[in-house]
């Protein structure tokens, strides 16, 4: 049994709320990206941890919500006429496409990150030389081209994640 989805804001609104989760996303990008291109001395790594975790769940953030958006655009319905269904549809499916490939950036920025700390954790002498970046660049080739299938397998494993944490 599905149930319509109707979008209970204006169009208007909606171009409002993609802009708005777009800037969010991109603030997020640049602080994580701030935070892992400095080097990081022993005084500031509270200030930094702090700086990359709430850039990287900003953005993590906005790409829920834009993809929400999108995807409420796609299945909008209301009693208007069908030429405003059509223009919401439009828009989401624009957004869709414009915003698949900017998540990829959040993506390789989150696998620079895992391996980054993978590779500390295994390893007390650790020192990044080129393997590093071959490996980050083959990883993010994947999150980038599969970036829907990457979206799906995080949000899976989030709430097995979060379920544990809860529990």
């Amino acid at each position: 049994m599905s149930t319509d989805r109707k979008l209970y804001v204006t169009k208007n609104w909606v171009i409002v709320l993609f802009i708005y989760y777009s800037l969010l996303f991109v603030a997020g990008i640049l602080g994580a990206l701030e935070v892992l291109i400095n080097q990081i001395d022993s005084e500031n790594i509270l200030k930094s941890a702090l700086l990359g975790s709430i850039s990287i769940s900003l953005s993590a953030s906005a790409i829920a919500y834009i993809r929400k958006l999108y995807k409420l655009c796609f299945s909008y319905s209301s009693d208007q006429e069908s030429v405003d269904q059509l223009s919401f549809k439009r828009l989401g499916t624009m957004f869709y496409f414009f915003t698949r490939p900017i998540y990829a950036l959040l993506f390789s920025v989150l696998i620079v990150i895992g391996c980054n700390s993978g590779m500390l954790a295994s390893s007390k002498n650790f020192d990044l030389d080129s393997g590093f970046i071959y490996i980050t660049m083959f990883f993010s080739f994947y999150a980038g081209f599969l970036s829907g299938d990457f979206i799906k397998k995080l949000e899976e494993s989030g709430k097995k994640q979060l379920g544990k944490l809860v529990s």
